[in-house]
């Protein structure tokens, strides 16, 4: 690391930021947070309870609250548990009040009951006239239900006449789509929105039916149904004003709709998702398919969910406009039609109010305008639709380092006044380049670190981390001037940024928003020129660490300034110098007088913790903190990504490096390697490390022993033989390398010597050659990073173009050969036809599925975009710190069964969890098909749309 002296007298402002705003236009809005106090856990529906100044809301688990509308509350009131009044597990999706709500304390909840097998029911409760209110259990009263399934749909909204707009779902799961065949059939409540009457009775219907429904006199219909064609509707919004009634409707695979609800409207499923036929064999309804007034392709949303019309005073703009937002990306749009009053104009405005981290889950409208946004899992907390406020000022940013204010000379990298320097304990690896920080503040604010009770930090507006990498060169040749990367702090959101530098070192220009790669030549101490590329981050790849997981700012903390915290405690760049605990505690991991545990441990936090931490974005559910014991790790497990050739596997398999796929992912490149993202070269030093860390854990006597630590095996003698290499001839040695790369464990062995040093440079030259010519991929990942860049196969690699893929034939014969191949991972978790053999889908199952060969590439190469209800991960944490990570096969008042990335079935009663865990992430690995070519890839692609046609 780069230390530099630091003077203990406060720092000057920092006056001369040209930092503000975006290189693109800004939003009109954004959101703020509403009641910093208070956060629920999986919450799905937010309403304000008329006239009482509260707000009530409801979470997953079946518990409703209900809180003061005070921005300083710290505390919601509980109302009611329906897990605990039903008598096991419920989903609560949805609440709305009674329109005479003041007069009648009338409260309907709509939730999945587990009796009689499981279904979803629309109830009637009464709430106390409290202070604060709470829900009499005694008072239920059945109003409506249909069949428990994957689509529930579940949203209530009354309508200014009194009558009660119902949504529900198609029933079943994702594949097949509309596995019911219900869509389009009304003579069941599926798929659809219902209005029906709840101030009156008729027959044995605890509700009346309004004599205006469009199927009141249709013979096989449901009277109930308003609507129908839907798939999931997530939810409905309806006009106060006009009565007009908009749905937001999850799509399956490629489209997400937004639709005007009309009197026996026919919105289309599954005959068409959105605009595209899909099951054309289904015979339509009663009446014409209306198409979507507003659909989104899956490159821009993935889940929406639907609003309120918006006829509030605070924000005018958007008066009558139906606000929907998107679960998984986090986005917010408005549209509105363009005869605002009635709604039967054939055109709509549309347009998009913010980008958010959040992942939405539901809106409301406060009685004072307020436009209230509720975050589902990343934080669990209420935010508010606000203006942003902002000019466009995209052309005024700056597209040069030298503009930006940081630096007085970007010659020397001389900071501005009030920019202030830093340096962390433990340096991540950066592919070799050395990295030189900042911080500069605004003015004389300061930052407030985490500590104790403060669980985040806080950062003065327009706040910038500067990060700047060099690499070094052989000989006499000065560093190379890489890349100077920026972390902005505005409007209480993180953008990241990146400047590369001109190849003759004098600025670095800003780089666009999907990156960009820089050609090198880096001398070597012989004097000979290395090709290397460079990669400076897409804007969304900076975003898979610096997200709300790692608390976006992963390198100014206590643990990591803790040498620093006095010097900048008294420059007034922090607020406090908050103690480190032993726990937290990192050193230098290449400082050999330290202890060795302790380099190893702060090595891997600083590297992979980022993602595997609880609550991380890591596919596998490990963890890599300084802070937690290494028995509470989690790494006594294998991955649903494979064991690349090694026997009795695990993440880290103490006293045995060599069946340790921890230490397989970090020694490779291409697929499987890690991190998978922001590094293209192996870290020696790193992989020496580990491989000595893991060595040194307390072993448990087994005869599962890799061979090269096994006794008298073939591995065992082979590294013999090269630890006798200034006296075993050439031929020997070369005849014991070739044993070792037989496997995958001996080739780590080899490989460990190799990073370490201790291997002889002829030895070294013999070991390249040969690893690189075996046909086994496992192996041969592992001998790449010494080949020069320019002479390696040309792989697809992490940044892959689906049009390079698309623009070639496949062929289904080839295409065989590579799935069933170790070149390919996809047979890991997919069997051909076999149910029971596969952990996700199966591939005549994915061909079923994916008709076009585009729409099967964008989810092979972004498999979390888009994750059905049956193939989303869970973990269990127990209550004795054990954590299972796989897919729910059945949940019952007992227990819950999963599926493990090991085909195991595991049992977990329900007494022993301490908490259930849904993954943002796919089961299905990224980059998958990095080491493939774009040929064979194409040939794969090929095959799998094949399977089920006659192959």
């Amino acid at each position: 690391a780069v230390h530099f002296a630091a003077a203990d007298e406060p720092r000057k402002p920092w006056t001369t930021s040209q930092i503000k705003g975006a290189p693109y236009p800004p939003a009109p809005y954004k959101i703020v947070l509403a009641f910093p106090g208070v956060r629920f856990e999986n919450p799905t529906c937010i309403e304000e309870i008329p006239h009482g100044n509260r707000l009530l809301v409801t979470e997953i688990g079946g518990k409703v609250f209900s809180l003061a509308k005070q921005a300083d509350v710290k505390q919601a009131d509980l109302a009611i548990d329906l897990a605990k009044v039903s008598g096991g597990q419920v989903s609560l999706f949805d609440a709305d009040f009674h329109p005479r709500f003041l007069e009648n304390r009338q409260l309907f909840l709509c939730y999945v009951h587990p009796g009689n097998g499981g279904h979803t029911r629309v109830s009637r409760f009464t709430m106390t006239r409290t202070t604060r209110p709470t829900i009499a259990a005694d008072s239920e009263q059945v109003i409506i239900t249909w069949p428990n399934g994957g689509h529930n749909g579940g949203c209530l909204e009354f309508a200014k006449n009194g009558y009660l707009y119902i949504s529900t779902g198609d029933g079943s799961g994702p594949n097949p789509p509309d596995g019911l065949t219900t869509g389009q059939d009304v003579s069941d409540l599926l798929g659809a929105v219902l209005r029906i009457d709840v101030d009156r009775t008729e027959a044995d219907r605890a509700y009346g039916v309004p004599k205006d429904n469009p199927f009141v006199d249709i013979d096989g219909a449901r009277p109930e149904i308003w609507a129908y064609g839907l798939r999931n509707p997530w939810k409905i919004g309806v006009d106060a004003v006009t009565g007009n009634v908009f749905a937001a409707d999850n799509g399956w695979e490629t489209w997400e709709m937004v639709h005007r609800i009309v009197p026996g409207g026919n919105c289309g499923w599954p005959v068409m998702e959105a605009r595209a036929v899909l099951r054309s064999e289904v015979e339509v309804g009663p009446t014409p398919i209306i198409p979507p007034i507003k659909d989104h392709s899956h490159s821009e949303a993935n889940s929406v969910i639907g609003g309120p019309v918006y006829r509030g005073s605070k924000l005018p703009d958007l008066d009558g406009s139906f606000i929907y937002g998107d679960y998984l990306t986090g986005t917010i749009w408005a549209v509105r039609p363009q005869n605002e009053h009635t709604g039967d104009g054939l055109s709509y405005t549309h347009r998009t109010l913010v980008d958010t981290d959040q992942r939405i889950t539901s809106f409301t409208e406060g009685s004072q305008g307020e436009l209230y946004v509720l975050d589902h899992d990343f934080t669990g907390q209420i935010y508010e639709l606000a203006p942003s406020g902002l000019a466009d000022t995209s052309a005024d940013f700056p597209r040069r380092l030298s503009e930006t204010g940081l630096f007085a000379s970007v010659d020397d990298l001389h900071p501005a006044a009030g920019v202030v320097p830093y340096w962390v304990t433990v340096d991540r690896w950066m592919d070799g380049a050395k990295a030189r920080r900042w911080v500069a503040i605004p003015g004389d604010a300061q930052v407030a670190l985490a500590s104790g009770t403060m669980k985040t930090a806080g950062y003065p507006e327009g706040t910038v981390f500067v990060k700047h990498l060099d690499l070094p060169q052989g000989g006499d040749a000065r560093p190379i001037r890489l890349e100077t990367q920026l972390l902005h702090f505005e409007n209480g959101v993180w953008k990241p940024y990146s400047y590369l530098w001109d190849d003759d070192g004098k600025d670095a220009r800003l780089v666009d928003s999907i990156g960009a790669n820089r050609a090198l030549e880096v001398a070597q101490d012989g004097g000979q020129k290395l090709e290397r590329t460079w990669r400076a981050s897409a804007t969304n790849e900076c975003k898979l660490c610096h997200n709300a997981g790692s608390s976006f700012v992963l390198g100014f903390v206590p643990s990591q300034l803790e040498t620093q915290l006095a010097s900048l405690h008294a420059q007034k760049v922090v607020a406090t110098a908050p103690t480190v605990s032993a726990s937290q505690k990192l050193v230098d991991p290449h400082d050999v007088a330290q202890d060795l545990n302790d380099r190893a441990r702060s090595y891997l936090h600083i590297n992979c913790g980022m993602c595997h931490h609880p609550g991380g974005n890591a596919i596998v559910s490990f963890y890599l903190n300084r802070e937690l014991p290494f028995n509470k790790l989690n790494t006594n497990k294998s991955t649903g990504i494979g064991t690349f050739g090694m026997r009795n596997a695990k993440l880290i398999v103490p006293g045995d490096p060599y069946r340790s796929v921890l230490m397989y992912r970090i020694s490779k490149l291409g697929y499987g390697r890690m991190p998978y993202i922001g590094s293209q070269v192996v870290d020696s030093a790193g992989m020496a490390l580990v491989s000595q860390w893991i060595r040194s854990l307390s072993d448990q006597p087994s005869e599962s022993a890799s061979p090269p630590i096994a006794a008298d095996s073939a591995e065992a003698k082979a590294l013999a033989t090269l630890a006798r290499s200034a006296v075993a001839k050439r031929g020997e040695r070369d005849a014991a390398i070739e044993v070792l790369v037989q496997s995958t464990e001996g080739s780590l062995a080899l490989l460990a010597k190799m990073h370490g040093g201790s291997l002889p440079i002829e030895d070294a030259r013999a070991a390249v050659a040969i690893g690189n010519a075996v046909t086994n991929t496992n192996v041969r990942g592992l001998f790449e990073t010494f080949v020069p860049e320019a002479k390696r196969r040309a792989r697809l690699g992490p940044n892959i173009d689906p049009e390079v893929i698309l623009s070639r034939t496949g062929n289904a014969a080839r295409g065989q050969l590579i799935f069933f191949s170790d070149g390919a991972r996809c047979k890991a978790c997919h069997d051909v036809r076999d149910t029971d053999k596969s952990l996700g889908s199966t591939l005549q199952d994915i061909n079923k599925k994916y008709k076009i060969r585009g729409e099967m590439l964008q989810h092979i190469l972004k498999p979390s975009s888009k994750i059905d209800e049956p193939l989303a991960a869970y973990s269990v944490v127990t209550a004795g710190g054990k954590v299972i990570t796989g897919l729910i096969l059945e949940r019952t008042d007992d227990a819950i069964v999963l599926k493990t990335a090991e085909r195991m079935t595991i049992r977990v009663p329900r007494a022993e969890i301490d908490a259930l865990q849904k993954s943002p992430k796919s089961l299905m690995p990224d980059q998958i098909l990095s080491d493939l070519t774009a040929q064979e890839a194409a040939d794969l692609l090929e095959y799998i749309g094949s399977v089920g046609s006659g192959e």
